[in-house]
């Protein structure tokens, strides 16, 4: 625990990454192939399936309610324990699994339950954070974060892989739900030290005009709709991909999860390091831009060449996803004018509204291109892997919208790419002076290309 605690400022930053470290096993559950695999065990279809993928991000429009909801009670940590306990909804679920007849709607209705309260948790989440965390530490602090939760989630994966591998259904899935709910117990433990830093203001529906009427916010919001609309028309369908049509074993892909966690562990701290010094935008663009990469190469991925295409696909998302999903926080609140939930309410539940229509549209797509199938010589194309061409074309269409947000920081991606390189390579950063400030924006100065 010595050691553990010696990586972080103070015992609330050390708390807050034990709640996030054993939260993961629930994300594993939830966003992952073996939410897959359970919602195929339950009889979902491409179009019931994208629909359930969605909710993690869907329901954030929920958020929309958490500020007023957080007005009224004085402690956040205990709504935080609260809308975490909607994860044991999912021990509903275990009397169905050894039912003969699995209902399809049953495994919904929990799963979009447990959901909502996953999403008003996500606003307290970040209230606390921001109420926390001083903004110069932010991305540091987060990196760090993001590398245990990256550590638990290959942990994680790979052991539920295994149960679901080498276990008989429905005794693989039991186990991995009630360790799930061991981890929540837990998780909900971590929360009770966090000494609460109670903001002077925290934001009721009155705040809601002030948000709107922040075009810079605004833009970012209207951005992360499109970005989650894009994302969520192809998301639930790698995984089905992999086991419905290539009958990819569990192991096979959790091994393409280590590789992805490994390198997520290594460029947590790197992006939050950079955030910090270049801007939290900088490090959202260039993870856009290579994450907007994979769904491509996803063409490879047939009965000959998963194997390249599993590799490729780890090294890019470990490296990119690692950028999106910390900037994705940090730069909300680097562009809130204030401290009020309702602008994490605004940009999460704009966010989620996109994801929701993303996978109502992309579900049907998805059952649509899946119909079909075809070679080139003896290359063998699945249909679903020109729908994942087409994602990644229109994911590169969302980033525009990103570099039109105003912020204090930004360097070009290639400005980015050689600092990290240099920090790579034991070399130090290349700091921004002033008279290589053309590179960056502040205040109202824009750039004028994003590339």
């Amino acid at each position: 625990m010595r050691n553990f605690l010696r990586f972080h400022k103070d015992r609330n930053e050390y708390y807050l990454t034990v709640e996030g470290v054993f939260s993961t096993p629930y994300i594993v559950l939830t966003q992952t192939a073996i939410f897959t695999a359970i919602a195929i065990y339950f009889g979902l279809n491409e179009v019931s399936l994208g629909l359930a993928a969605s909710f993690p991000m869907a329901f954030q429009i929920f958020q929309i309610f958490a500020p007023s909801i957080i007005e009224r009670i004085p402690s956040k940590k205990i709504l935080l324990g609260f809308f975490n306990s909607g994860r044991f909804l999912w021990l509903i679920l275990i009397p169905y699994l050894f039912a003969e007849h699995k209902p399809p709607e049953i495994f919904i209705t929990v799963f979009a339950i447990s959901q909502i309260f996953a999403a008003l948790a996500g606003n307290v989440w970040i209230s606390i954070v921001y109420d926390t965390i001083s903004p110069e530490r932010r991305g540091k602090y987060l990196g760090l974060r993001n590398f245990f939760v990256s550590l638990m989630t290959l942990l994680t994966f790979y052991s539920f892989s295994l149960i679901n591998d080498s276990v008989k259904k429905p005794y693989s899935f039991l186990f991995i739900i009630v360790a799930t709910e061991i981890t929540t117990v837990i998780s909900l433990m971590a929360i009770a030290p966090i000494e609460e830093k109670r903001s002077k203001r925290t934001g009721t529906f009155n705040d809601l005009k002030i948000v709107l009427s922040d075009k810079n916010f605004i833009k970012l919001s209207r951005a992360y709709f499109f970005w989650n609309f894009v994302v969520l028309m192809a998301a639930p369908f790698f995984p089905y991909h992999q086991l419905n049509n290539l009958k990819l074993p569990m192991t096979y892909i959790s091994y393409a999860s280590i590789t992805a966690s490994l390198l997520s562990m290594l460029f947590y701290t790197l992006w939050g390091k950079l955030a910090d010094e270049f801007g939290h935008k900088s490090v959202l663009i260039a993870g856009l831009s290579i994450v907007s990469v994979t769904p491509a190469i996803w063409i490879l991925m047939n009965e000959r060449d998963w194997i390249l295409a599993l590799v490729l696909d780890a090294i890019l998302s470990g490296v990119g996803w690692a950028a999106v999903n910390l900037s994705i926080i940090t730069l909300p609140m680097e562009t809130a004018s204030t401290n009020s939930p309702m602008y994490f309410a605004v940009f999460s539940a704009l966010g989620g509204l996109g994801g929701m229509l993303g996978s109502i549209i992309g579900g049907p797509i998805a059952r649509m291109f899946n119909q079909f199938d075809f070679h080139i010589g003896e290359f063998h194309i699945f249909g679903l892997q020109v729908f994942f061409i087409i994602e990644s074309i229109l994911r590169y269409l969302t980033i525009p919208l990103f570099a039109k947000i105003v912020t204090k920081k930004y360097v070009t991606p290639s400005t980015l790419f050689t600092n990290a390189i240099s920090i790579l390579s034991g070399r130090q950063a290349i700091r921004i002076q002033e008279g290589t400030r053309s590179e960056v924006v502040i205040g109202r100065k824009r750039v004028n290309r994003w590339w």
